[in-house]
């Protein structure tokens, strides 16, 4: 149920300035936190690729439900190219112990630039107060070196009309416990997590903001540290003006920073003598309105940028800067078949811009700026008494149809409660 009036324009003004006093206290070292990623990739995202990941991400109806619900579960994957898979899971699971406690299981994962692993957390928040939440929570683990320990304070209450703030200890006691090697942390890596949400008349946002203080592992025996730091945000602003009728902003960044050094190396280019930057932004502008009672209608713009900023420490012959930009123009129609049957047709065109620029004179840089188009047919099976969906997709390359028609699949389904 949502609070007064007055309750959630208090929740707003508030949630604003707490947002970028968080953002801006932190100075240069906001990071995000540490994610058991520690390895440096170089970068095999294609062409299209930003065309795909739009393509296979939820429709915005559906994200619409999943952000109204209280929990559910949701996974979609789909190719991107003969390699690589491009993933997203989601995972609330929320149970209410009487008034005052509830326990959560949460999980994530995505993966569309490099190997991420599959992480979780279990929360248990009382409630002395209604308005005001505070939870203990933890990732455990057979192996305590990496078990995450932290707290949270919620005020409000999720799904909207809350600001939160979590504190995650990342490998609490892998300085204590570690009695495998001789390896540590120095400092130990600390998430700080602020997220918030509200709905006020016409008008729903969200927030979130993860980051921590840059970290240090060393391997005194292999003379190896691993350093990290980044930072994380998203933020989704829409307008809402009808039944299904809405109009919106979504942006997402990162800024992956990652140190892989050794001093005296047995070969050389050494995966262990790396240096990385990973940044993203992208910017999703939408708008929805249905057609008929059968049909409904979504138009979009959107640009994603991606760069890898690759050097190997060891041999300056392989540094490179790898950059992906597509701007895209999409559209999505949702023809409702049968009751709980639904059919989607979608248009993608792009302009994309892809560049490796080597730093060695002696290699030659690749550069293709080239415009990409694909086509989606989707199958959405719903059953509205259990809240859930399930969808089937194939996609058709259209710009260069003759040579390579088919363009991937994907698969995707949705629960929430």
């Amino acid at each position: 149920m949502f609070f007064s009036r007055s309750h959630r324009l208090l929740i707003f003004v508030l949630s604003v300035p707490a947002f970028f006093f968080f953002v801006s206290s932190t100075g240069s070292s906001v990071v995000w936190a540490y994610d058991d990623a520690p390895e440096i990739y170089h970068s095999y995202l294609n062409q299209e690729n930003f065309l795909d990941i739009k393509s296979y991400q939820f429709h915005k109806l559906k994200e619409e439900e999943w952000y109204e619900s209280q929990g559910g579960w949701r996974l979609s994957g789909g190719s991107m190219g003969l390699d690589l898979l491009y993933t997203d899971l989601e995972v609330r699971l929320p149970y209410q112990l009487g008034e005052e406690a509830t326990v959560y299981f949460k999980a994530w994962q995505e993966e569309f630039y490099e190997i991420k692993p599959f992480r979780y957390l279990v929360e248990v928040e009382w409630r002395a107060v209604k308005q005001v939440g505070l939870s203990f929570l933890g990732m455990p683990e057979y192996d305590k070196r990496k078990a995450d320990q932290g707290g949270s304070i919620t005020w409000g209450k999720r799904p909207w009309n809350y600001l939160r703030f979590q504190q995650l200890f990342q490998d609490l006691y892998y300085n204590e416990k570690n009695f495998y090697d001789t390896s540590y942390y120095s400092p130990h890596p600390v998430e700080n997590h602020l997220e918030g949400a509200f709905s006020w008349n016409n008008w729903r946002g969200r927030f979130s903001y993860v980051l921590d203080k840059p970290f240090k592992q060393v391997f005194p025996k292999q003379e190896l540290t691993f350093t990290y730091k980044s930072k994380d945000s998203r933020a989704t602003l829409d307008y809402h003006y009808g039944e299904q009728r809405l109009a919106g902003l979504s942006c997402r960044s990162f800024d992956i920073q990652k140190r892989r050094e050794i001093k005296n190396p047995s070969e050389s280019s050494s995966p262990d003598n790396r240096q990385q930057q990973l940044l993203y932004t992208s910017t999703d502008l939408y708008w929805l309105h249905p057609l008929s009672a059968e049909m409904h209608g979504t138009i979009g713009l959107r640009e994603d940028r991606f760069r890898n900023l690759f050097r190997q420490l060891d041999l300056a012959y392989d540094n490179y800067d790898f950059h992906l930009w597509t701007l895209q123009l999409y559209g999505i129609l949702r023809h409702k078949t049968a009751a709980d049957r639904y059919r989607e047709y979608a248009l993608y065109a792009a302009d994309t811009d892809k560049v490796t620029d080597y730093h060695s004179a002696e290699r030659e840089d690749k550069a293709r700026r080239k415009p990409e188009v694909k086509f989606r047919v989707s199958w959405d099976l719903q059953n509205s008494a259990n809240q859930s969906a399930l969808m089937f997709t194939t996609s058709w390359n259209l710009d260069d149809f003759f040579n390579d028609f088919w363009d991937g699949g994907n698969i995707s389904y949705q629960k929430t409660f």
